[in-house]
């Protein structure tokens, strides 16, 4: 089956992590027609197997290089995520305070190769619904509230998974994804805008589809990179109900000094079109006067049920152990574990595993994939530039 994907073998040549000794790039690549260099070969296209191999799915594993703190939310302890961003972080801040004197969002700056994870941020985004499998299951004969339900359940549930201090790449324009559960549901993928950087997906699934876009924000706040999806996510169920929902923002804190935390705040909103609708504020219950303390830790919710302004239940929790309607757990996250997606062979020349910066990286090269990611880096500033003198002639 791997040889069914291209270029997942030397064209010419004995080592096996580079396709051509004579040809630039591989057949899908941004740089096509480029000079040869031998110092940035084009890599050998990540195999099938590599792509699809067994994620583990207890929480212990999602949560690995982090411990959770008495007063909530997570703390990096991984010694070489903390080694690599040594010395670099201060750096990024101050290159991001130029950013935002220039209006610009912090997510589209250009970073070094160490802060990264090999992976695109269209995937790290697909992480988001790895409980659509579990929660989202046989629902034709549910009414609609117990589908709203549902929703939420699968929306809360996937905040916890793989977090990350690492950087997933950001994606270039066009640059598409396609995916698929064991259920056969199926998502397909598209970077739509790279500034402010946009997404735009579909996912179709035997009772509903879900579909929108989401804009990649970010920018620091003193010690701490804020950020999250901007955007609803809209699930349409072959009845007609339609459910959208919002993400929350999460807080990278001790970017600058101090240890390295990972917290989601602010709030979910979800609704629907029969008028039910849905408030779930994280954090600690906000005291009353100046004389109570807050009650609860940085990672709990809560919020309710309304139906056309009144209320329907309760919804407690904490995103890094359950959620509760009314007293009833509905997830637990000892109990449920995720389905993560696969991916097929043979996707469009645009996807993302076709990226020679990514695959370096992936392949264990950093110094190669940094060379690639400002070659590629050029290259998208050059077309911009190009497609702007465009609009200016056409005007």
């Amino acid at each position: 089956m791997e040889h069914d994907d291209p270029c997942t073998h030397p064209r010419d040549g004995n080592n096996l992590l580079v396709w051509s000794s004579e040809i630039s790039t591989g057949p899908f690549s941004l740089l096509i027609n480029s000079d040869y260099d031998t110092q940035t070969p084009p890599p050998t296209h990540l195999s099938i197997n590599y792509l699809n191999r067994e994620r583990p799915t207890d929480k212990n594993s999602q949560l690995n290089g982090y411990i959770q703190l008495p007063g909530g939310g997570l703390q990096c302890v991984d010694e070489r995520i903390l080694e690599n961003q040594s010395g670099i972080i201060f750096e990024t801040v101050s290159k991001a305070a130029v950013f935002l004197a220039k209006g610009k969002n912090v997510v589209g700056m250009s970073l070094p190769i160490k802060l990264f994870e090999p992976r695109s941020t269209l995937e790290r985004m697909l992480d988001r619904w790895s409980f659509m499998p579990v929660f989202m299951r046989n629902m034709s004969g549910m009414n609609n509230l117990e589908k709203f339900k549902k929703v939420i359940t699968m929306a809360v549930a996937g905040l916890y998974i793989a977090p990350s201090q690492e950087k997933p790449f950001n994606p270039l324009l066009g640059e598409t994804l396609q995916a698929h559960w064991p259920d056969g549901t199926e998502a397909y993928c598209e970077h739509t805008v790279h500034h402010p950087p946009v997404t735009h997906f579909c996912i179709y699934a035997k009772d509903f589809t879900i579909d929108g876009y989401l804009e990649l924000k970010g920018k620091f706040k003193k010690n701490s990179l804020v950020g999250g999806y901007k955007g609803k996510v809209r699930v349409k169920f072959n009845s007609g109900q339609i459910v959208s929902y919002t993400f929350p923002r999460f807080r990278a804190g001790g970017m600058i000094f101090g240890p390295h935390t990972v917290n989601w705040v602010r709030q979910m909103n979800f609704e629907d079109n029969s008028g039910l609708t849905a408030m779930i504020k994280l954090g600690p219950k906000r005291k009353k006067t100046w004389f109570t303390k807050a009650v609860g830790k940085i990672d709990d919710f809560r919020g309710e049920i309304q139906q056309s302004g009144s209320k329907v239940c309760e919804i407690t929790g904490n995103w890094l152990k359950g959620l509760s309607f009314n007293g009833i757990k509905a997830w637990d996250i000892k109990r449920d574990l995720p389905v993560f997606h696969k991916f097929p062979i043979n996707p469009l020349p645009s996807d993302w595993r076709y990226r020679e910066d990514l695959i370096w990286l992936a392949k264990g090269y950093p110094e190669i994939a940094q060379a690639w990611k400002h070659k590629i880096e050029y290259r998208q500033r050059k077309d911009r530039k190009l497609r702007s003198l465009r609009l200016k002639h056409n005007k």
